[in-house]
């Protein structure tokens, strides 16, 4: 993952709800079994095991934000635990057919969230985080991004 991605990521993290952190978990797992299946194609197997222990991370994530009181959390439970054996599995055999069976099951729950964030209006998990501000310069004809205030006291001290 590229430090631009990471960059974005952190911002959408900043702004995001429960259910987009939810969303954004599936994005960087995937980001991260794209990057190691080009590991593999590129024969570079500590890359491979790093982009893979990366993906594993972000799984153990979704794994530790369940709530077992819930019914389908233990339905959700089986399916990260089989994608995560599937990345297991990828780190012995460095077999891109590994990510394919994880993936399907990753990219599935990645839709299904997408429609529910378009149904979850809550507001963001974080609070007293600076807003991002995106628009066209004058001038410049690229994108650049600004944070509105970023001399402000966000509750920490010197």
């Amino acid at each position: 993952m590229t430090e631009e991605q990471k960059q974005a990521y952190t911002r959408r993290i900043t702004q995001a709800n429960k259910t987009q952190l939810v969303t954004i978990l599936y994005e960087m797992t995937a980001d991260y079994m794209k990057d190691a299946r080009a590991a593999i194609a590129a024969g570079n197997k500590e890359e491979t095991d790093l982009q893979i222990k990366h993906a594993q991370g972000c799984v153990d994530q979704l794994i530790h934000g369940l709530d077992m009181k819930v019914e389908i959390s233990n339905n959700l439970l089986q399916l990260y635990l089989f994608a995560k054996q599937e990345l297991i599995k990828a780190v012995t055999d460095h077999d891109p057919q590994h990510f394919d069976n994880a993936s399907i099951v990753i990219d599935g729950l990645h839709e299904t969230y997408l429609k529910l964030e378009q149904m979850d209006d809550s507001a963001p998990e974080m609070e007293n985080t600076q807003s991002v501000v995106a628009g066209m310069t004058y001038g410049q004809g690229g994108l650049n991004e600004a944070l509105a205030n970023p001399d402000a006291n966000r509750g920490f001290k010197a």
